[in-house]
């Protein structure tokens, strides 16, 4: 009977993935001794109370658009890949590749109803658009049409060393971070993240405060817009990655905000209660 019940299992858990949410965990690209950081992601989404799917995307490769389709929210999450800058011949787009620059624009525009997008990395800006040679914004869709990213200079002259101590704090009326300040727990094993600013039709969802509680550049912007065929998309970039977050019981409230502004039809996981009767059926 053990059999059947892991089977039944098993079912549920797939019939979540449509109009769910999707992980992709990237954070080997391009590094050498890659971080692993999935079980920040899905605990906090176990805690808020959701289901999700997971891409490997060490073992699968690119995410193709046919299996961001099947879903309404996407977090892509990159760790410390991508330190090359966009320019850099070998090592550009690493974090997300062309291809997968262009399967993101698909999912945000063309799916029916509210599809939402979360990067997470700290260097997915520079890997993505960071000409090092001219020290400029190289134009690419996803990130200057959906995201409305201004790079700033200072990310090629003025980094900044975050430390165990700095905070996020959130923009008064952000959906993300709702007015609120959360302590930073820098964990990995590489620094001097990038720093964000919105262009014009963006918006800042929260600053980079360090210890003296001096706001710096961005550490998280968002974007949304409407679709053509009806629904909205939306788009979030953490340069201060996800994991970073300091409490547990914060990152759960903060993946619980980002799902409510997603618009996504997030599965809802079942029950405990539910679970034993289920279990029930199986002695």
């Amino acid at each position: 009977m053990r059999i059947a019940l892991t089977v039944m299992f098993c079912t549920a858990t797939a019939a979540f993935a449509g109009h769910g949410i999707l992980l992709v965990s990237d954070q080997v690209d391009g590094v050498t001794n890659p971080e692993d950081f999935d079980r920040y992601y899905e605990d906090a989404i176990r805690e808020a109370g959701y289901t999700y799917a997971k891409w490997d995307h060490a073992a699968r490769g690119d995410v193709p658009f046919e299996e961001l389709s099947k879903y309404s929210l996407v977090i892509w999450f990159t760790s410390t890949s991508g330190a090359s800058p966009a320019s850099d011949p070998l090592r550009g787009n690493l974090t997300l590749s062309l291809t997968e620059q262009a399967a993101l624009e698909r999912f945000l525009a063309e799916p029916e109803g509210t599809t939402a997008v979360v990067l997470s990395g700290m260097y997915i800006a520079w890997n993505c658009v960071a000409d090092a040679t001219t020290e400029q914004q190289l134009y690419k869709p996803l990130f200057s049409d959906y995201l409305k990213l201004a790079y700033p200079a200072d990310n090629f002259d003025r980094w900044f060393k975050v430390e165990r101590n700095w905070k996020y704090r959130g923009e008064n009326g952000d959906p993300l971070f709702q007015g609120k300040s959360y302590g930073i727990a820098w964990r990995h094993n590489a620094n001097y993240p990038d720093q964000l600013e919105p262009a014009a039709g963006g918006a800042p969802s929260a600053w980079w405060l360090d210890p003296d509680n001096v706001q710096h550049h961005r550490a998280v912007i968002r974007a949304n817009g409407a679709k053509d065929n009806g629904g909205d998309w939306r788009i979030a970039l953490f340069a201060c990655p996800f994991e970073n977050i300091y409490y547990a019981a914060d990152r759960t409230t903060i993946m619980k905000n980002i799902i409510a502004w997603s618009g996504a039809v997030a599965a809802k996981a079942t029950a405990p209660e539910s679970f034993g009767r289920i279990k029930a059926l199986f002695p």
